[in-house]
């Protein structure tokens, strides 16, 4: 079927009104629009969080850390690849994937590769997830956590990781979008494990 060649143009910004400020952390605004309709929206809400990067790291034996630790959010614990925020907006994700990953299983990594640097809700602002495929990762030291940070590290096979996230075991949004194309990235060979070709950061 023939695409309609419709422009998408953009909604204009009537008014906009701060709500809530606690950056770096949560801010939320409302703002009245007007659609390229015609169409007025009073108070549509918008919200800007804090970017964060999380790594799907391989080691040697083909086999992925997660991260088990306790979320307020969902009251419950949950499985997640290891992740933490940006330390400022300016910061580069790879920075923060690196650190992250060493910081809470005590692993480094040889080759990094960027996987999607996602939107997580597109509907109300442009906080990122920045997911990163790290190949070659291999202990270097202990933990460095967090005083707020309290986690079970665990390895899992390519196949396991599929299967947690297929049972809904792994539900967090970035970490199964991370896990996925990750998976999607990965090739077997002869040798254990490759990347595609992908982008280098």
């Amino acid at each position: 079927m023939p695409r309609t060649e419709n422009p998408i143009l953009p909604w204009r910004v009537l008014d906009s009104r701060t709500l809530f400020d606690r950056r770096p952390w949560l801010t939320l605004w409302e703002e009245d629009v007007e659609l390229p309709s015609g169409v007025k929206i009073e108070g549509y809400l918008r919200e800007l969080g804090r970017d964060y990067a999380m790594a799907f790291a391989v080691l040697s034996d083909g086999t992925v850390p997660l991260v088990c630790q306790y979320k307020q959010g969902i009251a419950a614990p949950s499985y997640d690849l290891p992740a933490g925020y940006l330390d400022t907006p300016d910061e580069p994700p790879l920075q923060a994937a690196k650190r992250e990953l060493r910081e809470e299983t005590g692993l480094v990594a040889e080759r990094w590769h960027a996987l999607s640097h996602a939107v997580i809700d597109s509907n109300r602002g442009n906080t990122r997830a920045h997911l990163y495929l790290a190949l070659d990762a291999h202990a270097t030291g202990t933990q460095e956590l967090d005083p707020s940070e309290a986690l079970e590290i665990s390895f899992h096979t390519l196949a396991e990781l599929r299967r947690m996230v297929l049972t809904g075991k792994i539900n967090s949004l970035a970490s199964v979008a991370g896990i996925m194309t990750a998976l999607d990235a990965m090739r077997d060979t002869q040798d254990g494990w490759s990347a595609r070709a992908l982008s280098e950061e």
